[in-house]
């Protein structure tokens, strides 16, 4: 039986990955802005976890953790927090008094990051790249001379 197969097939992944493009620009962005615009205050670090086994990297060793880490907003709520670092075999477990420094938003306390993460731009330079080349290289499109984009013809496939 014979199949149509029109130019609208490929119209959700290009909204799937244009919307995960959208989302390491806010992600990029919003950790910039908290680095420029959030609030400062200390946590505590409450668990030090090792991610899974050794990295499969050239240098030996290496390993992810996760770290915990809990902070009090000036009205009494405390809020959780966790970030990623890779690092070698030796690390210390949290004893709950290893204090470190935050940034967050303070109408978003959800949205909180390591102060030493938040003000390093790199990261979030790349991560917004790459959000970029995602949005531009799905949606590039085969272009006419005059710059619109062509028309999807409808095909039968046999």
């Amino acid at each position: 039986m014979a199949q149509i197969k029109s130019g609208s097939d490929k119209v959700l992944p290009k909204i799937f990955i244009s919307l995960l493009g959208a989302g390491f620009i806010i992600w990029g962005a919003s950790t910039i802005a908290l680095g420029i615009l959030g609030q400062r205050t200390t946590a505590v670090i409450t668990n030090v976890r090792r991610e899974m086994g050794e990295r499969n990297e050239a240098i030996r060793g290496r390993y992810t953790y996760i770290i915990s880490y809990r902070f009090t907003l000036p009205e009494g709520k405390s809020v959780d927090g966790y970030t990623r670092k890779i690092g070698n075999s030796v690390f210390l477990k949290a004893d709950g008094k290893s204090v470190r420094a935050v940034r967050y938003f303070r109408h978003l306390p959800f949205i909180n990051a390591l102060e030493e993460e938040a003000r390093s731009p790199a990261g979030p330079l790349i991560i917004i790249a790459v959000g970029i080349f995602l949005i531009y290289i799905i949606n590039k499109g085969k272009r006419t001379t005059r710059g619109r984009a062509k028309k999807h013809k409808t095909e039968l496939i046999e």
